[in-house]
């Protein structure tokens, strides 16, 4: 069957709660349904809650066969930015060096992550994320008996800037979820850095001083103002 035929489910994963949306088939999508449940926060591995509701969820709003994805909140994401590399010739090779930057970073707990890395078409910097492995496949295992397929595990960050619209070639990339913010610093078309912090309800009014701290870390980084601003406070996460 081909994908133009099957509905479209995407599925937000928050600490607190899951968002979702439903699109019906067809050449051009229609939107069915949008919603959220939420579920206790915390553990020593807060993405299992969330999990456990996908489940629940699938069950309920996937009546036909469908398409499935995924977009993992930062609060469950590790990110890096590898610097160009002419040596590395393909995604195999940009994986292996992202796995072992990650443990050089974190040490031996990055053994248990599942390491990826965001395609470019320039040969300059990129991003990696890395999640726990575990997640990946409780995902997988939330999906059996369902008769929707999951086609797609995606990043938060990844996921907001790639439906974002670049202001200039150098800028910074504010991405606010409850609870965290990242900044990502863009400069010529090219990442040059991802920091995550935590955020508090005033973090509109901390945000320069933020800009302003990232900026010094970036030693010989040209001074730049220039921001790109996207706040997800839940079912923006899930728009097609």
């Amino acid at each position: 069957m081909s994908p133009s035929w099957l509905d479209s489910l995407r599925f937000g994963l928050f600490p607190d709660r899951v968002v979702f949306a439903r699109y019906g088939r067809g050449l051009r999508r229609r939107f069915l349904e949008r919603g959220s449940i939420a579920v206790e926060p915390g553990g020593p591995e807060p993405w299992r809650a969330p999990l456990a509701a996908l489940a629940g969820l699938l069950q309920k709003h996937a009546p036909r066969p469908a398409d499935a994805g995924i977009v993992v909140s930062n609060h469950f994401v590790r990110y890096l930015v590898l610097g160009a590399n002419a040596g590395l010739s393909d995604g195999q090779e940009w994986r292996e060096y992202a796995a072992h930057r990650f443990q050089e970073t974190y040490g031996a707990k990055a053994l248990d992550w599942d390491v990826r890395v965001a395609v470019t078409k320039t040969k300059g910097p990129r991003i990696a994320s890395a999640v726990d492995k575990a997640l990946i496949e409780t995902a997988l295992g939330a999906f059996a008996g369902s008769r929707a397929r999951l086609t797609s595990i995606e990043p938060c960050l990844v996921s907001a800037f790639n439906k974002a619209t670049p202001p200039a070639q150098s800028f910074w990339f504010v991405l606010h979820e409850p609870g965290r913010v990242l900044l990502g610093f863009v400069s010529d078309g090219a990442w040059q850095s991802v920091r995550g912090r935590r955020a508090g309800t005033q973090w509109r009014e901390e945000l320069p001083q933020m800009v302003k701290r990232e900026s010094a870390l970036l030693a010989g980084a040209e001074p730049c103002r220039e921001m790109l601003l996207s706040s997800l406070e839940g079912e923006e996460m899930v728009t097609a």
